[in-house]
């Protein structure tokens, strides 16, 4: 006969099956695949778990403001400069699209409201699968209650079973908010990203304070591809690719892939006359460092020759 605590255990499991039965989640979207075999077969589950929150840290130093002039343990910035770089919002914007294909639902995105700029570009979001006709963007003043305010607005659209994913840019996190989040996601049976903007000093994972999100990325640059269609100009660069690191998750081991974003629309005929281009991720060859060709020495003429040509 099975132990008390084991019975226990298959009750909240089934419990929380009928309450995401409930919330309209099926049993075949406990996880999203992100459609690379590579990934998806490291990750446990076969993809990013579903009703829970993931941690997408910005890896590229660029666009950083200096951090407060208060010495703490965790260096962090009281004020948000140019919010996220562009690999990371790409990164998150693909992945909420795919859970927007997959489970129908409205993306929520939560980011500091920044003076004189818009941190989200509606055709670019489209160019990575998440189409800003089911995106309710929920700008925050960027001052000292950001991180409260923010917080509370991801813990309630987390809340909310008609929601399919919550993206939010917070940079400050502990471990008790990081789990209200986690419970939140529980509940409501979406997908949370947390999208963190910390520097790279900070990013190092024995930098970070624990929290408890299921997995943890670092998302930087890399070089883009060449571009290889003929009915695109030499100097336009090609497509997107990122380092992908996983720090950790739950139940896994870390990795690290070089992706590229593959386009759909833009890669065939057929795909550029679609109302909804979505793309997909791919992997490239790491990049390698080969050798400088070396200039080869010119031979010295003899002095008859050389007096020749001369003459």
């Amino acid at each position: 006969m099975p132990a008390e605590g084991d019975i226990l255990q298959r009750l909240r499991g089934r419990i929380a099956a009928i309450e995401r039965a409930g919330n309209g989640t099926r049993a075949d979207q406990a996880c999203l695949p992100l459609g690379l075999v590579a990934i998806d077969d490291h990750l446990p589950g076969g993809g990013l778990a579903t009703s829970a929150v993931h941690e997408i840290l910005d890896g590229d130093d660029n666009n950083r403001t200096k951090p407060t002039e208060n010495k703490t343990k965790y260096p962090v910035r009281k004020r948000f400069g140019e919010g996220l770089n562009g690999p990371v919002t790409a990164f998150a914007a693909a992945l909420a699209g795919r859970a927007q294909r997959a489970r129908a639902a409205p993306v929520i995105w939560i980011a500091p409201r920044l003076p004189g700029r818009e941190s989200l570009y509606g055709p670019g979001l489209l160019s990575f699968g998440l189409n800003p006709a089911d995106l309710v963007i929920v700008r925050v003043a960027s001052d000292s209650d950001f991180t409260k305010t923010a917080l509370w607005a991801m813990e309630e659209a987390l809340r909310a079973p008609a929601v399919g994913v919550v993206c939010a840019e917070i940079e400050e996190m502990d471990l008790t908010s990081s789990r209200r989040l986690q419970l939140a996601a529980e509940t409501g049976g979406g997908l949370g990203l947390l999208l963190r903007p910390v520097s790279r000093n900070s990013a190092e994972e024995t930098a970070l304070p624990p929290t408890a999100s299921i997995s943890r990325w670092r998302i930087s640059a890399l070089p883009g591809a060449p571009p290889e269609e003929s009915w695109l100009p030499a100097r336009l660069p090609g497509r997107p690719r990122w380092k992908a690191e996983l720090l950790r998750v739950r139940g896994g081991r870390p990795k690290t892939w070089q992706l590229e974003w593959r386009d759909d629309g833009h890669d065939t005929d057929t795909g550029r006359n679609s109302s909804q281009p979505a793309g997909g991720f791919a992997l490239v060859s790491p990049l390698r460092d080969r050798p400088v060709p070396q200039k080869t020495a010119r031979t010295p003429l003899p002095h008859a020759n050389r007096q020749a040509r001369a003459n």
